[in-house]
């Protein structure tokens, strides 16, 4: 299975790696441990055999030593430290006190360390060598055994095993620590270009700036690359749309010409005719320039723009209108909503919705301003004369005008649909209690992160 984060491919790695580095470091640990224990064992047996030959009396049948050695332990019973001398050419034993009434089974093999369970079911290490002490025909030969309990080494043996886990595993964590300090530092970079990218998308850059890495400079280099492209294909883009408006421009200048022509023949029915076509065919080119300029913008940057904001800007310049100076405005904003649209196109939006109620209203307009789960909310209510119910899916519709009463082309709520379109919103449409139409816009609240635009 892929891990869908670098970050926790490495760390599964390091740990994978850590874990087992350890373990085999305490295997070896252990192991070192223990030979280096069993040879100071041996050492101290061979020490004690030495000195157990040179205090060995041969002249009596029964061996005997000529002092007894100073280590206490050899005199208590079962005192962990033992010893047997068998005189091989009579059979005699003599043996130290600890051993009590235990007979020791000395191999024949000479000078091997051996195991054997000892007095009191414990478990003895043993060291057998032969010696010949004395002289000329009085020399005899003696079996010499030195033996200590096991369990006191095996005991250190798993205190020390005990000891290592614990110190590793204070290492491990350590390690593993500085492990994810190291990987967090070591991308920090990738962050950077995180941030970068997302500046470009909020519209604060044009391009990947700043001091990067020389294994991420390929990247950044596409990026730019990549974006230098896109800038270049928009400005193709907008070109095309300026030349194709300056196109249609000097027709429909040429039409209005005609138009005053017309009239000075006398022929009004045809001037207000072609007039009303020319009118017609300048706005659906303002609208198409207007939404060209949105699909570059929407499609260019992501922003945070305060809804609040807009809607005060849009209404202090409508209540200085000839038609909003007349109309009573209430606005209910609730605490300020962010929202993911880019300025210019919240304004448009707001500007469109309130030019409408504006123009139906009778007396009033009311604005209210919320959030809803991931959204926010803008309502715009008028007492105009409304729309009936079977009329309300038809709103929004490009170039539909359900009332020819007063100008207009029928755009502006289409281009607020395409604001909210390509912005991830939606418009719905309902009766008021007032008596004129309810506007409702929600829009997607601002992402983390995102920067707020001027």
């Amino acid at each position: 299975m892929t891990l869908p984060s670098l970050r926790l491919r490495m760390m599964g790695l390091a740990v994978v790696w850590v874990a087992v580095s350890l373990i085999a470091a305490g295997v070896a640990l252990q192991y070192l441990f223990s030979v280096n224990i069993e040879r100071s064992s041996r050492e101290d047996m061979e020490a004690t055999l030495m000195r157990l030959a040179a205090t060995i009396v041969p002249s009596t049948e029964e061996p005997s030593l000529s002092k007894p050695l100073p280590d206490p332990r050899y005199a208590i019973p079962f005192g962990g430290r033992y010893w047997q001398i068998e005189a091989l050419d009579t059979g005699e034993i003599a043996r130290s006190r600890s051993l009590w009434d235990f007979v020791i089974d000395a191999p024949s093999v000479d000078n091997v360390v051996h195991h054997e369970t000892g007095p009191d079911d414990r478990h003895l290490i043993l060291l057998t060598r032969r010696f010949e002490i004395g002289d000329g025909e009085d020399a005899r030969m003696f079996l010499v055994t030195v033996g200590q309990d096991h369990g006191p080494i095996h005991d250190a043996t798993q205190q020390f095993g005990r000891d290592v886990v614990q110190v590793l595993l204070l290492l491990g964590a350590l390690i593993t620590l500085a492990a994810w300090l190291q990987i967090k530092l070591g991308l920090s970079p990738i962050s950077r270009v995180k941030r970068a990218i997302e500046a470009v998308r909020a519209g604060d850059a044009e391009r990947l700036d700043g001091a990067f890495p020389r294994e991420l400079g390929p990247l950044v280099q596409e990026v730019n690359r990549l974006l230098d492209a896109r800038e270049a294909m928009m400005d193709r883009a907008r070109s095309r749309a300026a030349d194709l408006a300056h196109g249609l421009k000097t027709p429909l200048a040429a039409l209005h010409g005609i138009v005053d022509r017309l009239r000075e023949k006398g022929n009004d029915a045809e001037a207000d005719l072609l007039e009303n076509l020319s009118f017609e065919m300048s706005e659906r080119v303002d609208y198409q320039m207007r939404l060209a300029a949105l699909r570059v913008r929407t499609t260019a940057h992501s922003a945070r723009s305060s809804l609040n904001t807009a809607v005060i800007r849009t209404l202090t310049v409508l209540k200085k209108t000839g038609r909003g100076e007349s109309l009573h405005w209430i606005a209910e904003l609730s605490d300020d909503c962010w929202v993911d649209v880019h300025r210019q196109d919240l304004m448009e939006l707001v500007g469109i919705t309130l030019e409408n109620a504006a123009k139906w209203a009778a007396s009033r307009v009311i604005v209210r301003s919320g959030r809803d789960a991931d959204n926010a909310v803008l309502e715009i209510c008028d007492d105009g004369p409304g729309i009936p119910e079977d009329q309300l899916k038809s709103l929004g519709m490009r170039g539909l005008r359900l009332d020819q009463s007063l100008p207009g082309s029928g755009l502006g709520l289409a281009i607020a649909g395409d604001i909210l379109e390509m912005n991830q919103g939606s418009m719905s449409f309902s009766r008021a209690q007032i008596g004129g139409l309810i506007v409702t816009i929600t829009l997607p609240l601002v992402k983390p992160g995102a920067l707020a635009e001027p």
